[in-house]
């Protein structure tokens, strides 16, 4: 092929890279900024009824709506039995909570919240005073920090529980809670932050009798390609497995929430990537 030919095939290519690039931000980009909602169904002989969880996670203090009233009006209506929130609501570059705090204002008037925190959370209630979890649990929130509640709704009786902990902590600071946690009888769903407790051949909760844990953190990827999915994720790597929807991983029903929001000052945009509701009704039918 001829100079000219090759140079003239290299700025068509990178001219149509650019129209795609261009295109995807001026038509597709605006209409990723709404969350949409992904709705999993999960089965057990231990629960006797149907049972609705709307699970959120890592919004990063975005707001849908004047006081995330658009959020809040989609909750309402789906008529949860129990509110899941794992963690990262709130964003380690603020110290103003109150984002989070009238959102769980909100939420508790709808259904019983269950919430814990994440890696933008945590560290700043344990070093560096943060009030959330106090402010949180003033307005009537479980804050399940290595902790758990027995919870009974309708005919159902359940365990709750939550590991605030980072995976390179839980042998100091989990452990415990978590072996006492599976060892109770009945249906047990943990909130843990971080679905990299279920990687392969390292989570440190692969084969615990838990019946279902719900997970949030990897953003989805942040960027997801099409026919491959998730991009990178900073602990899983290029191409991460653990990024969302719902796994069954050593019998425990593992659903990862692509999260409502981004880190405050983060760069590169959701791509692909749309903001995250799930929904999970177990024993549907």
């Amino acid at each position: 092929m001829k100079k000219w030919k090759k140079a003239l095939l290299h700025v068509l290519t990178v001219l149509l890279l650019m129209a795609g690039v261009c295109g995807y931000f001026l038509f597709l980009y605006p209409h990723e900024q709404d969350f949409v909602e992904s709705y999993y169904k999960v089965q057990s002989d231990k629960l006797t009824s149907h049972l609705r969880i709307v699970q959120l996670s890592d919004l990063h203090l975005r707001e849908f709506g004047e006081n995330n009233c658009d959020l809040v009006a989609r909750i309402r209506a789906l008529k949860p039995d129990i509110i899941a929130i794992t963690g990262d609501m709130n964003d380690k570059k603020s110290d103003d909570t109150h984002v989070v705090t009238d959102l769980c204002a909100q939420l508790v008037e709808i259904a019983p919240v269950y919430y814990v925190p994440g890696n933008h959370e945590w560290p700043k209630i344990v070093f560096e005073g943060s009030t959330l979890a106090s402010d949180l649990e003033a307005l009537g929130v479980h804050f399940l920090a290595d902790k758990y509640e027995t919870v009974t709704i309708g005919s159902n009786t359940l365990l709750i529980g939550g590991i605030a902990e980072a995976p390179v902590s839980y042998e100091k600071y989990a452990s415990g809670f978590l072996e006492d946690f599976a060892a109770q009888p009945g249906y047990k769903m943990l909130l843990v932050h971080y679905p990299e407790y279920y990687a392969e051949d390292t989570g440190a909760l692969i084969g615990k009798d838990i019946d279902m844990a719900l997970c949030g953190h990897a953003h989805g990827g942040q960027v997801r390609l099409p026919f491959l999915g998730a991009l990178y994720t900073p602990d899983q790597g290029f191409l991460p497995d653990l990024t969302e929807g719902v796994q069954t991983i050593s019998g425990t029903k593992v659903i990862i929430s692509r999260g409502l929001g981004d880190d405050v000052g983060q760069i590169l945009p959701r791509i692909n990537n749309p903001p995250e509701l799930v929904i999970i009704d177990a024993n549907w039918y």
